[in-house]
């Protein structure tokens, strides 16, 4: 079975609508369990944005999303879905380190762009096969870029207690050495958690607005997601547009990954990037798959995710309660039943005909 994935435009009402609505169920399922609402989200909201260290916190969380939100959007802009953004993060972190291990005594001026270079390769390593699927094979390349999410995770962890472990270490742990000193990221401010991978996080978005916006690469990536029988008319070759989206795809979480190794663990280490490939996608999805929108649908998850260890950290409701917000929010978006029957227009049309009644008697 095939399909052309292709992504509606959002509305910012629409997305404030379903914000609004995945909190205000959100505030009901709380009380339900017989916690303190205004407790809980107000913890939450003073986690992500309640002090310096705090936004700091949230702009640690919001940098790898960057990556992933930016990755998934490319792929959606093409007509592909990019389910695989998980396995190409494990494979370009793992590749990034494995490279900044054997090159320890190179410049750092030379060895961080070698160890993210051979991360882009990688990602996009990975991302060929469900591609391949997908324009030579006419299947679907949502499920086997999904299933190869777990072999990666699993390929990684093999390689790494077999081949590359840390010395000293058991094997219920699974890390590498600390990559080169000259590779790592330090922080930028003393005691605040943001890193050089918040302006590379920046940069990618960037870079994306400007393809998007300003290339002609970027037309034929909108044109053969908007109608792939239209962009092969006009002579676009869609099978290689839509190859080379993947890819690049791929290539960004694979940046991704070892980004958040320099930056935040210095080493590999089994389960480095939790959930980090679904929230990007989530974060595209918010933002309708658009630079700008893609850039705050990550900063919002950031900052979700930094309020919910506040949450965890201070009260007795755990992170996952987070989870449960998110999926909430995409479900009211995914639906898009609000729009017409919660949304603004449904509003407008009620205090309309409110006017006639009144104008009426």
């Amino acid at each position: 079975m095939n399909f052309d994935f292709k992504q509606k435009p959002i509305g910012i009402r629409t997305v404030s609508m379903a914000i609004l609505l995945g909190t205000f169920v959100g505030y009901i399922m709380v009380s339900a369990f017989g916690y303190h609402p205004n407790e809980i989200f107000g913890t939450l909201i003073k986690g992500a944005f309640g002090s310096p260290k705090a936004i700091a916190s949230s702009l640690r969380w919001s940098a790898p999303l960057m990556f992933t939100g930016v990755a998934a959007a490319i792929a959606f802009k093409g007509g592909m879905f990019n389910f695989g953004l998980d396995g190409q993060i494990y494979i370009g972190g793992l590749a990034g380190t494995i490279t900044g291990l054997i090159f320890i005594n190179l410049p750092g001026i030379l060895l961080i762009p070698l160890m993210m270079t051979v991360s882009m390769i990688f990602g996009a390593a990975w991302a060929l096969l469900p591609a391949y699927i997908k324009v030579k094979l006419g299947g679907s390349e949502i499920v086997p870029a999904l299933m190869m999410n777990y072999i990666a995770v699993h390929l990684t962890d093999f390689l790494v207690h077999y081949y590359f472990l840390a010395s000293g270490t058991n094997g219920d742990s699974l890390k590498t050495e600390r990559i080169a000193p000259q590779a790592q990221f330090g922080n930028l401010i003393q005691g605040y958690p943001i890193t050089a991978a918040i302006f590379i996080g920046l940069t990618v978005v960037l870079i994306f607005w400007f393809l998007m916006k300003k290339s002609k690469l970027g037309y034929q990536i909108l044109m053969t997601g908007e109608n792939d029988a239209f962009a092969r008319y006009g002579g676009i070759r869609t099978d290689y547009i839509r190859t080379s989206v993947m890819l690049i795809s791929g290539a960004i979480a694979g940046l991704g990954g070892i980004v958040e190794i320099m930056a935040v663990r210095w080493r590999f280490e089994s389960g480095f990037a939790p959930s980090y490939g679904n929230d990007g996608i989530l974060a595209a999805l918010l933002g309708s798959s658009t630079p700008v929108g893609t850039l705050l649908g990550a900063l919002f998850m950031g900052s979700l995710k930094s309020g919910s260890l506040a949450v965890e950290r201070y009260t007795d409701v755990s992170r996952a309660f987070a989870s449960v917000i998110q999926g909430i929010i995409i479900c009211f978006i995914s639906a898009r039943l609000i729009s017409k029957y919660l949304g603004w227009k449904s509003l407008q049309t009620w205090l309309s005909s409110r006017k006639k009644e009144v104008l009426h008697d």
